[in-house]
């Protein structure tokens, strides 16, 4: 009988042995996707963030009516949002993406960028790249990310181009 009794913690060990490193991988699968979350919402805080500050930097530019290069104000405004990205925004995707927009004293829509109007720059539905291949299509582009920045056109000295 002393022998069935210490045979019993043994046999019972040998059927638990792999319940460990299940319990492990299950665990660590939960924690990787904890982490993966993490890093996949601080790279959309990043992104809008930078967007947020290209877009205040094309407004900032747009109130001046310059231009670069004789180009027409709108592409040489998203050019500056394009150089102020890091890299984020490409100057194709600035061409798609950003949006350009003039309302008159009286907040009517309207094409001129005369002084004393208001511009209102966006970058709208900015997709998030994902950080781990999505298996399903519409996770993909499930994250997207927008900014916006308002000003007031300034005088000019002279007028724009």
């Amino acid at each position: 009988m002393t022998n069935a009794i210490r045979a019993l913690p043994t046999n019972r060990r040998r059927s638990q042995r792999g319940q460990a490193m299940i319990e492990f991988s299950l665990c660590f699968l939960l924690f990787l996707g904890t982490i993966v979350g993490f890093g996949q919402m601080a790279m959309a805080v990043w992104i809008k963030t930078t967007l947020h500050h290209a877009v205040r930097e094309g407004a900032r530019f747009a109130i001046t009516g310059q231009t670069i290069g004789g180009a027409g104000q709108d592409s040489s405004i998203q050019q500056v949002i394009s150089r102020s990205t890091a890299g984020v925004l490409s100057t194709a995707q600035a061409a798609s993406l950003v949006s350009i927009e003039f309302f008159d004293q009286a907040g009517a829509p309207t094409a001129s960028n005369a002084s004393g109007n208001t511009v209102v720059i966006s970058v709208r539905n900015y997709p998030v790249p994902m950080l781990v291949p999505a298996p399903v299509s519409y996770v993909r582009n499930a994250l997207t990310v927008s900014a916006q920045a308002v000003a007031r056109l300034e005088p000019y000295t002279t007028a724009p181009a």
